[in-house]
């Protein structure tokens, strides 16, 4: 599994994971937003999307990440969104 080296976005509008086979993935913030799978975004008996696309922000940036173990990342969003994690195969095959 590939793992970043660097994640860039505190304050901005898009995050950049530069990976460590020297590639590198740019995630628009609102992109990484409706990622989100947490319990909140997501139902978790259905699996359906319970996230109501329209209500989240066109411009949002990013307040703070934190590394969650060693499979992914935790992001506070300018919407006060902060419950999922984004686990980082996901992330690698994602750019938007």
């Amino acid at each position: 599994m590939s793992m970043p080296l660097e994640i860039i976005g505190l304050g901005q509008d898009k995050v950049v994971f530069v990976w460590d086979d020297d590639s590198q993935t740019e995630i628009g913030a609102r992109a990484l937003r409706l990622l989100c799978t947490c319990a909140h975004c997501k139902s978790e008996i259905t699996g359906e999307r319970t996230l109501d696309e329209s209500k989240v922000p066109e411009q949002l940036t990013v307040k703070e990440m934190k590394l969650v173990g060693n499979y992914g990342v935790n992001v506070h969003f300018s919407d006060d969104h902060s419950t999922g994690i984004y686990r980082f195969r996901q992330l690698k095959g994602s750019e938007s």
